[in-house]
């Protein structure tokens, strides 16, 4: 099993970089109990205790009774407890998992594996806001409350209890430390709307976009990749700790994935002036309810990819090809597309896994050079729908494009009836060629991520930032 950097001759330098240990999902799910060994792109040697990299710092604050709020902001000054420190070969892997060290060490993997991967996908490294002479990003693992949150100069988490009785740290919980970064990457590509230009749905782009990094980078994790393989028998619509965005124990979960939300479900949602949700049905629903439809639409679309795949693979009999199925028809034949999936899978599994792969990083490519096409002023869930079209039909996809239009128009998700295809190698063309082929087009000419943010960031961003509720973390 390879990565995506290592499948791309070792562009981003990973294969020789610092070892740390992971939990690809919850501890407490089965087949997770033990974290999984991965490499971040700082070589061995250039990360310090914290852990401190130059741009982040583990700052393990001690008692932190509150999480950063506007005017209260870094850099913490407070107690703190004994940093985590690299082994002598300059790699963390060596800290025990029942320490307190290993919570800054997984908050800080966790963090710098989810830049890497999508630092891979946009092509540079990502700016954090307006970094400037000093500036470092504070990771806090802990804070006395049940929630997390990024904002300019941090990322913090704090812990809950599950349905079972156990207390779960957010910093052991990869997806939850993802979705934070996905805020930052966020912020960083489109910057920052005014508050004339701000629209509920930029808000509950934010967070489909966010939970979609989540997704992405949790399947570059080689355990993920089998344990999804052989739980689904190659099926991705069967319910699964992938579309589990944020899972604490078997039966809980933060947000699913694979959903049937559509935008008629929130039509009398409104944002007030002030930045707070009303919702007149009384749901309480707000904007991550609201982002679920584009959550929904581009994980079907990551099926239909996945699909393809299969099907240009001959590994799907051609009686049961899903392509431009909707999940319904799917489920509605679910027996006999299981059995042949099984079928399938047990002589080809390696290829399955190959095509897993292939959606994964078209999708990740795709919303990576989508965000780049986007403002944040006066943004749309139909802008996003036709820029992202717009990139899959540039990027080697125009074939699926009638079935991916299809996705967002059943989520209520206007978009044009015609696109314009741009000039890609074919289909049947090596992924690998295609991938090349991809990053080449998607730099040239491509604006730097700083000539785009807001001006008066701190400002913009107070305000703005301060319409984002996560209070969503409490509710199951």
């Amino acid at each position: 099993m390879t990565l995506l950097w290592e499948r791309l001759d070792d562009v981003d330098g990973v294969i020789g970089g610092t070892r740390f240990r992971l939990y690809p999902q919850t501890p407490e799910l089965e087949g997770f109990s033990r974290p999984e060994t991965v490499r971040v792109s700082p070589p061995p040697g250039s990360i310090g205790p914290g852990p401190f990299d130059g741009a982040m710092r583990v700052v393990d604050a001690v008692d932190k009774p509150e999480p950063y709020a506007f005017p209260y902001m870094p850099p913490y000054r407070g107690p703190v407890f004994p940093s985590a420190a690299p082994g002598p070969d300059g790699h963390f892997d060596h800290i025990p998992e029942n320490s307190r060290q290993f919570l800054a060490a997984h908050m800080y993997g966790s963090v710098r594996f989810t830049l890497d991967v999508w630092e891979a996908y946009l092509g540079r490294p990502v700016a954090w806001y307006q970094p400037h002479d000093g500036f470092v990003v504070e990771l806090v693992p802990e804070v006395g409350w049940d929630n997390a949150h990024a904002g300019i100069g941090f990322i913090e988490t704090g812990g809950r209890v599950n349905n079972a009785g156990a207390y779960q740290p957010f910093a052991l919980n990869f997806d939850v430390l993802a979705h934070e970064v996905g805020h930052t990457l966020l912020f960083s590509e489109l910057g920052i709307p005014s508050i004339e230009g701000l629209t509920p749905q930029f808000l509950a782009f934010h967070e489909s976009m966010s939970d979609l990094v989540a997704l992405i980078a949790t399947l570059h994790f080689e355990s993920i990749l089998d344990e999804l393989i052989d739980d689904t028998a190659g099926n991705l619509y069967v319910l699964n700790f992938l579309s589990r965005i944020g899972e604490l124990s078997h039966n809980e979960q933060i947000r699913i994935a694979s959903n049937d939300a559509k935008m008629e479900d929130f039509a009398l949602l409104r944002l007030s002036p002030e930045g707070e949700w009303i919702d007149p049905t009384g749901q309480g629903h707000k904007g991550h309810h609201l982002g679920q439809p584009l959550t929904g639409a581009i994980f079907d679309i990551l099926v239909e990819i996945y699909q393809d795949g299969l099907a240009h693979r001959g590994l799907i009999p051609h009686d049961l090809d899903p392509r431009g199925w909707n999940p319904d028809s799917v489920a509605a034949s679910l027996g006999r597309f299981q059995s042949a999936y099984e079928g399938s899978m047990s002589h080809h599994r390696a290829a399955f896994v190959d095509a897993l792969i292939e959606a994964r990083d078209v999708v990740g490519f795709a919303l990576a050079l989508t965000w780049q096409r986007l403002s944040p002023a006066h943004l749309s869930f139909a802008r996003v729908a036709e820029a992202f079209l717009d990139v899959m039909a540039e990027i080697g996809q125009a074939h699926n494009l009638p079935a991916f239009a299809e996705n967002f128009l059943e989520r209520g998700i206007d978009v044009r009836d015609t696109r314009q295809i741009a000039m890609s190698p074919p289909r049947s063309a090596p992924y690998l060629v295609r991938w090349r082929w991809m990053r080449r087009r998607a730099t040239e000419g491509r604006p730097d991520s700083m000539a785009r943010a807001t001006a008066d960031v701190p400002a913009a961003y107070e305000r703005v930032y301060g319409m984002f509720s996560h209070s969503f973390r409490l509710e199951m």
